[in-house]
């Protein structure tokens, strides 16, 4: 029966990328994409001077930190449904609620513990997107006076809220 989950588990977008190593090629520039359009939003929306400065000093860091969040998120799926569901004995009541975590990957919709992983998967990757910008992505702009402490929230809050990995909730197709 383990054999049987780990290959539905392969179903999972984060495995699609490993095993089908092309759709990075779309997924990347589609990513790219979405970051623009969130940064460069943002920007408008908070009126910010030097907007095309801003842009061309942030994207590439701001796209790069957030995979890096997205893959910390996608490690607590991985963590949850493969690690645990070998180490423990499906027989017992605990390895009864990894056996239904497991299945974040096949549905996270399936059962409520399925759902929790995923939802603390997504809230973690989105909480180290904003880290990431806030520490790292923007501090450029920041120190060259672009923007002030409180842009720099605004803007790294809203690159987590709105890039966030809500994929984690997509089921797997069967």
């Amino acid at each position: 029966m383990k054999n049987d989950t780990k290959l539905y588990n392969m179903i999972m977008p984060i495995w699609l990328l490993i095993i089908f190593p092309v759709t990075w090629v779309v997924i990347l520039p589609l990513n790219y994409l979405i970051d623009t359009l969130v940064l460069k939003l943002t920007i408008k929306k908070l009126n910010v001077q030097n907007k095309n400065e801003i842009y061309k000093m942030t994207i590439l860091k701001t796209w790069i930190y957030g995979f890096l969040g997205d893959f910390i998120g996608a490690a607590i799926i991985l963590a949850v449904s493969c690690g645990l569901y070998d180490i423990v004995n499906l027989e017992t009541a605990f390895g009864a609620v990894v056996g239904q975590m497991s299945m974040v990957m096949l549905n996270p919709f399936d059962n409520i513990f399925s759902f929790l992983i995923a939802l603390i998967a997504t809230i973690v990757a989105a909480y180290f997107i904003y880290l990431f910008n806030y520490k790292f992505a923007l501090k450029k702009a920041f120190e060259k006076g672009y923007i002030d402490e409180s842009t720099k929230k605004k803007i790294a809050i809203s690159m987590a809220v709105f890039t966030a990995p809500y994929v984690f909730f997509l089921p797997a197709p069967y």
